[in-house]
């Protein structure tokens, strides 16, 4: 795996063998409403480098949907491709900058994220707990390789699991991971690693093997939960209806615990009502329900490792969410308008050294630290470097 042995060793690969990438940015804060103070919004509703995302909005709903930084339309931040051989290494976030000198912007805090993936929710006017798509069952026929036809449109490049209940098609095993090469809505082939799926090399056909199969979608990154955070948000440029609901999340914990859910005390997260495009939706400066960008877990968890139901306990007229699952990587708070705060993340004590996986879909999230306009501009540049 990448990542620097010493001081020198880092030099030595981003400087004498080139192992380093800059990714300047230009992001555009919630453009269609100024936010109060407190409140956590998403950057990449914003339009400027990189272009507004057309992918959080869109999608059947309920379902399981991954991110990476080659999905169409994502706009992230892009980092310099892949460079492990199997697409499953890493660089090292080295250093940072941000800057902005819109008018009450300052004090906010901008924290970089990798988003794993999302579940669009249209159906805001239900008020029970409602069940995520994260698995199809599939047959197995032979186009060109090892092709899987099912009824759900799984995002290009989904890592996934199999079971059956008789014997799977040769070349396929129980507890692994694999990867999906999209070939149309209700069909795909399947290769043994990301940057095989990335190259269209897949899996030949030898037979369908036997009884019912089963594919389950798993995170494409920490695909164990560890460290994954959830949020609500609003994907779409419109507001939410009237409603304050309660919002909740039945989960399987990092430690494979399942029906682990969204704590109620002191009050579950609450939705603010005509929620803006692009605002996360529980936060705000005061009252009770209002948490931070990240869902409380229950007692002792340490992160998300897939969705089992998502719910609202209360109407939202009109509108649609998403919960997406992430993994914060770092802070770079900005006090001072037109002053750039630079950031070192090879030698502050937190965070340092964060690793951005290959794939990464990498946005922004601000928090507001006052009344902060539309569309306040906020850029700089992220500098990444790598030993292998």
């Amino acid at each position: 795996m990448a990542g620097f042995t010493s001081s020198d060793n880092m030099i030595t690969n981003m400087s004498f063998s080139g192992k380093k990438w800059s990714a300047p940015f230009s992001k555009q804060f919630n453009p269609t409403a100024a936010a109060v103070a407190n409140e956590w919004h998403t950057l990449f509703r914003g339009g400027g480098n990189p272009q507004a995302d057309a992918i959080f909005d869109a999608g059947t709903n309920l379902q399981f949907q991954s991110v990476f930084d080659v999905t169409t339309n994502a706009g992230c931040i892009q980092h310099g491709g892949n460079i492990g051989a199997a697409g499953d290494d890493f660089k090292t976030l080295t250093s940072g900058y941000a800057v902005t000198a819109a008018a009450t912007t300052v004090p906010c805090t901008i924290q970089l994220i990798d988003m794993l993936a999302f579940y669009r929710v249209t159906t805001v006017t239900t008020t029970t707990a409602q069940s995520t798509v994260v698995s199809n069952t599939f047959t197995a026929s032979s186009s060109s390789g090892l092709l899987l036809t099912y009824a759900n449109d799984w995002s290009a490049y989904q890592k996934v699991q199999f079971t059956t209940s008789g014997t799977l098609p040769t070349g396929l095993a129980l507890a692994t991971d694999y990867w999906l090469v999209r070939v149309s809505a209700t069909t795909a082939r399947v290769a043994t690693s990301y940057a095989n799926a990335l190259a269209g090399t897949v899996i030949a056909y030898t037979d369908g093997g036997s009884g019912t199969h089963t594919l389950t979608c798993r995170l494409p990154r920490y695909s164990d939960g560890a460290g994954v955070q959830a949020m609500f948000f609003n994907p779409s440029a419109t507001a939410l209806g009237a409603g304050t609901p309660g919002l909740s999340l039945d989960y399987t914990n990092s430690a494979g615990t399942s029906s682990r859910a969204t704590p109620t005390s002191p009050s579950l997260p609450i939705g603010k009502t005509a929620a803006s495009n692009s605002h996360i939706l529980y936060s705000g400066a005061t009252g009770a329900g209002k948490f931070g960008a990240n869902m409380p877990l229950q007692a002792a968890d340490g992160g998300i490792r897939s969705v089992q139901s998502i719910r609202n306990n209360a109407t939202y007229t009109s509108g649609s969410y998403d919960v997406g699952l992430y993994v914060p990587l770092i802070e770079i708070p900005l006090q001072v308008l037109g002053q750039a705060t630079l950031m070192d993340f090879t030698q502050a004590m937190y965070p340092s050294f964060p690793r951005v996986y290959d794939g990464a879909a990498l946005y922004w999230i601000l928090k507001s630290g006052v009344a902060t306009p539309a569309n306040s501009l906020i850029d700089g540049k992220l500098n990444f470097g790598w030993s292998n």
